[in-house]
């Protein structure tokens, strides 16, 4: 979690140095796990441990057309299995499980609330403290997207902690956190953020057993709403009114359709997409693309069908325990956000869904914080 916590504070720092302490650090966890705990073969271990060597056959086997890429690639999405076989074992049992979850929740809580007082009072700096290439930045986050896939990940986790909670002070700070993580989702201005956020609201307070009290939803509604209208929420409304939401997006996602076309099965190396993509490029968009704006349509140009085919079967696998669990509904949520944008790119993003990932294939014991 202090990984996932300094890759999130980071996220603005382009420098790879900041990838490699998080690799680093979390194969050192994955190393000592695996010395301490008998493995056992499971449909999630066996997904992530194919996700992480697809990369470095696409080495062995001379696939991809930029080697360093390919590797920093592979070691990227080897980190990302790492951290979920840690957190299955970490959070195996239940009390270390509610432990994570509302230490991640007050995290979200406090970076929630700096990202957008930073937004309206560190005009073009990060934090204050840092220059900025963008004038539009939320805290650590220079994307507004990767600010509302935080968000998505941690919203649900505090919701449960509300509706879960036996004591009813408890009940109520959770609930009110839950609103003021809803309101500063919708303040990011994110259109499909703001979407999920929503969906995630109604499917977690449908889901939970009990359901809390009329009066508490009420009060949970206001308060969202008060404090994302306060929290500059009406841009939102306007962004919603855009005419065409997939500009340059449409352009770039046939693009990437053009180079799997090329390279169907083997694709053409992780991490190789910015190299490639001008091959392909339709239009001049005076900036360099590093991304595709679609982690699914980049997973099938970089490593192929098949290996965004075992990416899937991994969001498959975690449907079904996130939705049962409510708390780990954020996983979905930023699996369906990947199909335009990019949050895999990101430590700071994925580094927290992944530890959910791994926490939920214990997820079936349930117990109130």
């Amino acid at each position: 979690m202090a990984l996932a916590a300094g890759a999130t504070l980071t996220i603005w720092n382009p420098d790879p140095f900041m990838d490699w302490i998080y690799e680093g650090g979390v194969f050192l966890l994955a190393g000592w796990v695996a010395l301490r705990t008998k493995l056992r073969f499971r449909l999630l271990a066996t997904i992530l441990a194919l996700l992480a060597a697809w990369g470095f056959v696409q080495l062995g086997a001379n696939w991809t057309v930029y080697r360093n890429a390919t590797l920093n690639g592979s070691l990227r999405v080897a980190a990302f299995s790492a951290t979920a076989m840690v957190a299955s074992t970490v959070f195996r049992r239940p009390q270390a499980r509610d432990r994570m979850l509302r230490g991640f929740a007050w995290f979200g809580l406090l970076l929630g609330i700096v990202s957008v007082v930073a937004y309206y009072a560190s005009s073009g700096r990060i934090l204050w403290m840092f220059s900025s290439p963008y004038p539009d930045v939320w805290g650590p986050f220079l994307s507004r997207n990767n600010f509302a896939q935080f968000m998505e990940l941690v919203f649900p986790a505090t919701l449960w902690l509300a509706c879960s909670g036996r004591r009813p002070e408890d009940r109520l700070t959770y609930m009110w956190m839950s609103a003021v993580m809803l309101a500063c989702g919708l303040a990011s201005s994110s259109r499909a953020g703001a979407v999920l956020l929503i969906l995630e609201t109604l499917a977690g307070f449908l889901l939970v057993r009990p359901r809390p009290g009329r009066s508490l939803l009420a009060g949970f509604a206001a308060g969202a709403m008060v404090l994302a209208a306060l929290a500059g929420g009406d841009t939102l409304i306007h962004r919603f009114h855009d005419s065409d939401p997939l500009h340059y997006r449409r352009e770039i996602f046939g693009s990437s359709l053009a180079m799997i076309a090329q390279r169907p099965w083997t694709g053409y190396g992780l991490g190789t997409f910015a190299t490639v993509y001008p091959e392909f490029a339709t239009f001049d968009v005076g900036a360099v693309v590093e991304h595709a704006h679609n982690d699914w349509l980049e997973w099938a140009g970089e490593g192929g069908w098949p290996y965004a085919a075992l990416w899937l079967l991994l969001a498959l696998t975690a449907m079904r325990p996130a939705i049962r669990s409510i708390w780990g509904i954020g996983v979905v949520a930023v699996f369906l956000h990947a199909l335009v944008d990019y949050p895999f790119a990101r430590f700071g993003v994925a580094a927290w869904l992944f530890i959910l990932v791994g926490a939920l294939e214990n997820s079936s014991a349930r117990t109130a914080p």
